[in-house]
C-alpha cells in the first residue's frame, strides 16, 4: 500500500513539473511575440521550472527541449551582461569613449539576433513536450 501511495505522489510530482513547464513555455512565447511586436527587449524569460525538470527522462531524450533550455539561459544571461554593461556605459561620462559605444552596439544586436531565434526554439521545444504528455496520458488530443 505504501509503494502505491508513493508511485502516486511521484506520478502527482511529474504531472505538475510537466505542465508547469509547459505554462512557462506558453508564457514565454507570449513575452517572445509582445517584445518582437515592441521592438524593445522588457525582460528575461521565465526559467524557473527548468531545475525541477531537467533530469526527466521524458525531457532529456529530446534535444529541442534541450535546446530550449538553453538558449533561453543564454540570452537571461546575454541580457543581463547588456544591462550591466549599459549601466557602467552611462554611469560616467568618461567611459563614454567610441570603442565602448561601438561594444554596446554590438552586444544589443547580439541579443536582437538571439531574441529572433527564441520563436523557433520555443515552438519546436512546446510542440515536443505536448507529444510526451500526449502519450503519457496527461493531455487529451
Amino acid at each position: 500500500m505504501f509503494s502505491f501511495l508513493k508511485k502516486s505522489s511521484i506520478d502527482d510530482k511529474l504531472r505538475k513539473d510537466l505542465f508547469d513547464f509547459l505554462a512557462e513555455m506558453e508564457k514565454n512565447l507570449e513575452f517572445f511575440y509582445v517584445m518582437d511586436q515592441r521592438q524593445f527587449i522588457t525582460h528575461g524569460f521565465l526559467t524557473d521550472t527548468w531545475p525541477m525538470v531537467r533530469e526527466i527522462d521524458v525531457i532529456k531524450r529530446h534535444q529541442t527541449i534541450l535546446d530550449y533550455a538553453k538558449a533561453t539561459l543564454d540570452f537571461n544571461q546575454s541580457l543581463k551582461a547588456h544591462r550591466e554593461y549599459e549601466a557602467w556605459y552611462v554611469g560616467d561620462t568618461n567611459n563614454k569613449t567610441p570603442e565602448n559605444a561601438k561594444k554596446l552596439h554590438a552586444m544589443k544586436h547580439d541579443l536582437d539576433v538571439k531574441l529572433k531565434a527564441m520563436e523557433a526554439v520555443i515552438i519546436l521545444a512546446g510542440q515536443d513536450l505536448e507529444k510526451e504528455m500526449l502519450q503519457l496520458g496527461l493531455l487529451k488530443a
